[in-house]
């Protein structure tokens, strides 16, 4: 599964993704948004063009961020951006559709048809244990996580200790609120909750920055 592809022409490396797949023997199956900033769904069009089955998840408060009319909530968080940012509305417009929304809570054996996901992982190899493949979809758990946008998720193992985080938490900081939907309170509640919730050795890997530290070191 990719989480928050950004790869792109407009970035300079619109194979990258595609290519280190292809290199280890991969094939996607899912494309999981943490939240729909442009700099996280950028390379959504050329891996559906790839692989057009590509399943794409995001949270239903976030859903306007692609899709059809995608142009006109990613124009609310350019345009503050100056000129040079604003440029990058072309791609990102016209999005790709999800194929399922998230909300908090969910783990993604409710969000993903396991059967359907191993038809898609390959025509060759003998297919995977149907219940394996429930069962490592349902570690995965969706925090929901609003300030940075009202749609911001992390993704979280309890058994591996691992979250994927986005642009909530980064190494000793947390995402900009100050682009439309953005919410300083409401980041900082986001932020409360997973150092309360959550233990204090899990491993970050945020959108941004550096990665693999763990909770306790970020928020002592």
């Amino acid at each position: 599964m990719i989480v928050d592809p950004a790869a792109c022409q407009v970035s300079g490396d619109e194979n990258v993704i595609i290519d280190y797949l292809e290199e280890n023997k991969l094939t996607p199956v899912a494309v999981l948004l943490t939240h729909g900033h442009f700099d996280h769904v950028q390379g959504l069009p050329v891996l559906k063009k790839k692989w057009p089955d590509l399943s794409i998840v995001i949270h239903k408060d976030d859903s306007r961020c692609i899709g059809a009319d995608s142009a006109a909530m990613q124009e609310r968080f350019l345009r503050p951006m100056g000129a040079g940012m604003y440029a990058l509305i072309g791609s990102v417009s016209n999005l790709p559709e999800p194929a399922a929304l998230l909300e908090d809570g969910i783990t993604l054996d409710k969000v993903i048809d396991s059967k359907i996901l191993i038809d898609e992982i390959s025509e060759n190899d003998a297919a995977p244990d149907v219940e394996a493949v429930e069962h490592a979809l349902s570690q995965w758990q969706v925090i929901h996580t609003p300030g940075h946008t009202p749609g911001c998720v992390c993704f979280y193992n309890e058994s591996e200790s691992v979250l994927i985080s986005g642009d909530t938490m980064f190494a000793g900081s947390y995402g900009r609120t100050d682009l439309y939907g953005g919410d300083d309170v409401t980041i900082k509640k986001s932020l409360c909750r997973l150092v309360e919730e959550l233990p204090r050795d899990t491993l970050v890997y945020p959108g941004h920055g550096e990665y693999g530290f763990s909770l306790g070191e970020n928020y002592i």
